[in-house]
């Protein structure tokens, strides 16, 4: 019965640390991945120079979507999945529910676009701010080089 108990007891202590902070972990994968995504569609501005690309976020639903400039409205293809490039945290498949885009400064309205050499096609740096439950986390990304960097979780 001993053997049983010290044995719970290191499961337990394993398990704990590992069920830390939920939302801390819920905004530091939401973040990375806003992060790969604003990466993949600066990638793509450059290869598509004639047609470069854009984020596109929808507060009230706390989603967004790359998109085109020709056509913001209609998300592109994800390569990977084959499907509407569109993120919806609460249906990803990270268990990113409780996330939200909290609030956004991209210049005066809801999209994020890149140039075709890269940068931001606005002259001041972008903001996004994601939340949950309580926390919050802004991302800044520079209007020259479109390098995205994370804040601190608060």
């Amino acid at each position: 019965m001993m053997t049983v108990v010290i044995v719970l007891a290191i499961v337990a202590a394993l398990a704990v640390p590992m069920m830390g902070n939920t939302a801390v972990n819920k905004l530091q994968g939401a973040s990375s991945m806003l992060v790969a995504d604003l990466a993949y569609a600066q990638v793509e501005s450059v290869s598509h120079g004639d047609d470069p690309r854009l984020l596109v976020f929808d507060n009230p639903s706390d989603t967004y979507h790359i998109a085109a400039t020709s056509d913001p409205a209609t998300p592109i293809t994800n390569p990977i999945t084959h499907q509407p490039y569109l993120i919806d945290y609460a249906k990803s498949a990270a268990n990113l529910t409780g996330v939200t885009i909290d609030s956004y400064d991209l210049n005066g309205d809801d999209q994020l676009a890149f140039g075709i050499y890269g940068g931001l096609d606005q002259p001041t740096a972008a903001t996004i701010t994601l939340a949950c439950d309580g926390l919050t986390v802004t991302l800044t990304t520079d209007p020259n080089t479109g390098e995205c960097m994370i804040g601190a979780i608060n």
